[in-house]
């Protein structure tokens, strides 16, 4: 049985057992336990059952539902640090839904499991933060959608109460990034888009651009190839609004290499039915030779420091500079 079948048929044990024991009349009384505890309210046939007001001798206090001397059905728990629960209780535990209130204004409204926010709830803290989502055991586990009062949005995946798997984040700004978090942060595969049109699609690595990637600007350039630290970083593809192409190589925020991409007729290159710009000193018979740079007409790849003999490839990486490539 679940956890969520096994609270209901408590519920329905406690109604059933208040009722039959009600069928007896209550009295109302005092009793004072040898350890300074204080219960005043209904007693049936010697046990504490129907309402009444438990007041611990180290400050905790529970008005509200009993039966057979226990918190059972509705009623309302206060600490001495100021907390308080206003809810439904099983078998002396908050199970079911409530309010639990901090005394720095923190509030949470939902369900809960064995004294634990569990299941469905809105968490709003003093600041106005808000969460409305899933809680596992006391934390932000699940799907759930969490608003900062800044203004900042996201809404997808969490565990242990921070963004983990697939989800949406919005900026007050209108920026928007969907895609993978870990441990709070951009990773993996995403999109972020600028309010100004521009955007990136690929690879993100601790809340940065780092890996494969397009960069779409608003005018029709597209960049693809790799980025790091948010920016180019290595070899890739610049194409232009009229569809003129550029091999670039990026290092560290600086463009250390731009090469118009076309074939040089002088040495041409075939690679898997793919026709190449060779960049090198030698060329036999038309064909590229020897120690050269080498991309893809397409802008999809690019051989660094390649060893060709007579236009075969022999010695080099074959780099993929689009996400989703080989």
């Amino acid at each position: 049985m679940n956890r969520a079948l096994q609270t209901l048929h408590a519920m329905a044990v406690g109604l059933l057992v208040a009722l039959a024991t009600f069928a007896v009349q209550a009295d109302v009384q005092r009793i004072v336990l040898a350890n300074g505890d204080v219960y005043e309210g209904e007693v049936v046939a010697g046990a504490r059952t129907g309402q009444g007001e438990y007041v611990w001798a180290d400050g905790h206090r529970y008005e509200g539902d009993f039966v057979n001397n226990r918190m059972q059905g509705e009623g309302s728990y206060h600490w001495p640090d100021g907390r308080t629960y206003t809810g439904s209780f099983v078998a002396d535990r908050r199970e079911g839904n409530g309010v639990l209130r901090s005394p720095n204004g923190d509030v949470y409204t939902g369900e809960f499991a064995q004294n634990q926010m569990h299941g469905q709830g809105t968490f709003v803290w003093a600041n106005k933060d808000r969460y409305e989502g899933a809680f596992l055991d006391g934390k932000r586990t699940g799907q759930g959608k969490f608003q900062w009062f800044t203004g900042e949005r996201y809404e997808g995946a969490f565990v242990d109460g921070v963004q983990q798997g697939e989800g949406v984040f919005e900026w007050l700004d209108g920026r928007r990034f969907s895609g993978t978090f870990e441990s709070g942060a951009k990773s993996g595969h995403g999109v972020f888009r600028w309010p100004n049109g521009n955007r990136y699609t690929g690879e993100f690595a601790a809340d940065e651009r780092s890996g494969l990637g397009i960069f779409y600007w608003r005018d029709g350039t597209v960049y693809q190839g790799h980025f790091a630290n948010n920016r180019m970083q290595g070899y890739g593809v610049k194409r232009q609004p009229d569809g003129t192409k550029e091999l670039q190589h990026w290092h560290e925020g600086a463009l250390v290499l731009n090469r118009l991409l076309v074939e040089q007729q002088r040495c041409t290159l075939v690679i898997e039915q793919r026709n190449w710009m060779f960049e090198g000193a030698e060329c036999v018979n038309g064909l590229a030779h020897g120690q050269g740079l080498a991309a893809s007409l397409d802008g999809e790849l690019v051989i660094v420091d390649g060893q060709f003999v007579v236009g075969k490839l022999v010695r080099g990486e074959v780099q993929v500079l689009t996400p989703g490539e080989m």
